[in-house]
């Protein structure tokens, strides 16, 4: 009988990027700045791997945070227009952050669909004349995810300088998330901890007799006790993201 594959953690971080252009370097050393912060991190590398849409549409679903590297060539590709349009997805139901990045590219030219960026995604919608509500989401998903806090190669560079800019902005973006992360669990453990301590310091006071407040403090917190180790339980059982 064949063992179970081991278990992986889902993606802290997505990068989406047009193989071609930025895989041999900048998104390199990008992963390995961020693997070097601990930050798990899921990029595809191989190029026909991007034609399956669910493998991917599953990775954006288990991620924190997803990278748009836009770059000359982005809209060359419909695989990375369709990621955009899952992570444009999951933004507006609450689920994903999103941090453009802008590759060699102006923010502008990228907004307003010019230059070499905008040809490839005119020949798109050349190509998908009969079918306008395809390139219609793809414009909107482009449209909302530029619009966000960004980083630009021209204030950064195209090189390590922009790599630490991003490693840096996707470390403070999971630590906002650790701190708003407060799972209901934790929450009734916290809580059931203070009803715990509250409940033992009024029976002290409410009872002189020795006996009568062990058993006042043993009917109050058996029941919280086991509440709070239950709790605990699940926690430490639940996959980390």
């Amino acid at each position: 009988m064949a063992e179970p594959p081991p278990y992986q953690r889902p993606p802290q971080v997505f990068i989406s990027f047009y193989g071609n252009e930025s895989r041999d370097n900048f998104i390199k050393y990008l992963v390995w700045g961020l693997r070097d912060e601990r930050v798990n991190v899921f990029v595809d590398r191989a190029e026909a791997n991007r034609r399956d849409i669910r493998n991917i549409s599953t990775k954006i679903e288990e991620s924190n945070i997803a990278v748009v590297i836009f770059s000359k060539r982005y809209t060359e590709s419909e695989m990375c227009l369709n990621e955009l349009q899952k992570m444009y997805e999951h933004v507006e139901q609450s689920n994903l952050k999103v941090i453009p990045v802008f590759y060699d590219v102006s923010i502008s030219g990228v907004k307003n669909l010019e230059d070499e960026f905008g040809n490839h995604f005119e020949e798109l919608r050349e190509k998908y004349a009969n079918d306008p509500l395809k390139i219609l989401k793809w414009e909107d998903s482009l449209s909302s995810i530029v619009e966000r806090t960004g980083l630009t190669s021209e204030d950064h560079e195209t090189g390590l300088g922009l790599v630490r800019a991003i490693v840096t902005a996707v470390k403070s973006e999971l630590m906002d998330s650790e701190r708003q992360n407060i799972t209901k669990g934790q929450v009734f453990v916290l809580a059931s901890a203070a009803v715990f301590i509250c409940s033992l310091i009024v029976a002290r006071l409410l009872c002189t007799d020795v006996k009568v407040n062990k058993a006042v403090k043993c009917l109050l917190g058996f029941p919280v006790l086991a509440g709070i180790l239950h709790q605990l339980y699940c926690l430490r059982t639940q996959p980390n993201r």
